[in-house]
């Protein structure tokens, strides 16, 4: 009797452990569906908050920005299988992962995400820095606290330490602007803890576009610039890349001596689409959706945030929407009624630039200062309340930051 009750349940997987695919199995999970089982695979064992990844960069505790996913679907109806899909068959409904397992389908929801963009750039891969993930982040963390231990030891080469101290973000979408916002601060911060004169500390930003966040009205990201000046961040605009050494980078009309390039310039959906047959794609290699966010030709295969081509993907806030409408719409294809259309709702920008200050762009309304920094903070204490409670958010947003991996001084702020 059980084995037959198990047979006749129909498989609803999810692939992606990111804000949209978490958001789906949680919603589905709330609705105690007992004609199904849901299925959440993942490549990690844990969430990542991505938009405070900037700030495990400069210091904070990576419990900010990292949730046990076995945690966030304790006592629910959801199964976690940590594992790394290969390849997709959408006409077999059957997706296979790298450990050989087959997962068989009824329903299949992709929330792949994106991943990294180098645009061919000759040596960006090979010598920049990125924060797209958990150990990109600490990566980079630990080599800035490097480059001041090398500046502490070596203390007669001035040359060199201006070279080990100058940070050059390249992008300055929001990921760059808040990192070189953080880091101009942090990094200073770091000068006086390592009794380092704090004017060999040099953060640059670097944009391709003739201002940086091109995604936002020019009002807004001028008073961004102007705050990211005040800090001490040098801004270049109409700066596109060439390439970069060991040592130094080559951008439009100028070449710089750095140690350290920060790479937020590019994305791109996750290969794994790109390998999947019978799917069409938009100019920019997303997926091409119909108003059920679904591929065409395929009625149980649905897609979810960064890989589907419409009008705001590539946002946090859209991949969890995302989510949640198409936990909706498995819903009431399980129960036999008609589905939602799709209406993308635009999102709200808040970017933190620097302790207690940010920009806010919601609706129709602009704020900048501390307020919106409260706001921001607001929305991602908000976010980890909706996964793992309010107890556990307490203790995550109110943990110290480390001990440095790299020198071991640094005091917690």
């Amino acid at each position: 009797m059980v084995s037959t009750t198990i047979h006749s349940q129909k498989q609803i997987i999810i692939v992606g452990g990111g804000f949209g695919g978490i958001r789906c199995a949680l919603e589905l999970a709330k609705n105690n569906i007992s004609c199904a089982k849901i299925t959440l695979i993942s490549d990690k064992p844990y969430f990542e908050y991505k938009p405070a990844l900037y700030r495990v960069v400069t210091g904070r505790s990576e419990q900010e920005a990292c949730v046990s996913i076995a945690e966030i679907f304790k006592n629910k109806p959801v199964e976690f299988m940590q594992d790394r899909i290969v390849s997709i068959d959408g006409s077999a409904k059957q997706i296979t992962g790298q450990s050989g397992k087959i997962y068989p389908f009824d329903f299949l929801a992709l929330a792949l995400g994106a991943e990294t963009d180098y645009f061919s750039i000759s040596g960006l891969k090979e010598f920049s820095y990125c924060f797209k993930a958990i150990p990109d982040a600490l990566r980079l963390r630990r080599h800035i606290h490097e480059m001041f231990r090398r500046c502490t030891e070596r203390q007669d080469d001035a040359e060199e330490d201006v070279c080990r101290l100058h940070f050059v973000v390249v992008g300055a979408g929001s990921s760059g602007v808040e990192a070189a916002g953080e880091l101009v601060y942090y990094a200073k911060r770091l000068a006086k803890t390592h009794g380092i004169d704090s004017s060999f500390v040099t953060v640059d930003l670097i944009e391709a576009s003739p201002r940086i966040l091109p995604m936002v009205p020019e009002k807004f990201s001028s008073r961004v610039a102007n705050r990211l000046r005040s800090l001490g961040v040098n801004i270049f605009t109409n700066r596109p890349m060439g390439k970069e050494e060991a040592e130094q980078i080559t951008v439009r009309g100028m070449t710089m001596k750095t140690d350290t390039v920060i790479w937020t310039a590019g994305v791109k959906p996750n290969h794994l689409y790109s390998q999947t047959k019978n799917l069409l794609y938009g100019d920019d290699g997303k997926i091409r959706v119909d108003e059920y966010l679904r591929p065409q030709g395929l009625d149980d295969f649905f897609i979810i945030g960064d890989g589907a081509a419409t009008p705001h993907s590539g946002f946090a806030q859209t991949a969890n929407a995302d989510g949640k409408f198409v936990a909706e719409n498995i819903r009431r294809a399980l129960k036999g009624e008609s589905l939602k259309k799709y209406y993308p709702k635009k999102p709200a920008s808040i970017i933190p630039v620097g302790p207690g200050w940010a920009a806010a762009s919601v609706g129709p309304f602009i704020f900048y200062g501390i307020f919106s920094w409260i706001l921001r903070r607001a929305a991602d204490f908000r976010y980890f309340v909706s996964v793992i409670g309010w107890r556990k958010t307490l203790k995550v947003f109110f943990a110290k930051r480390d001990l440095c991996d790299a020198c071991g001084i640094c005091e917690p702020r």
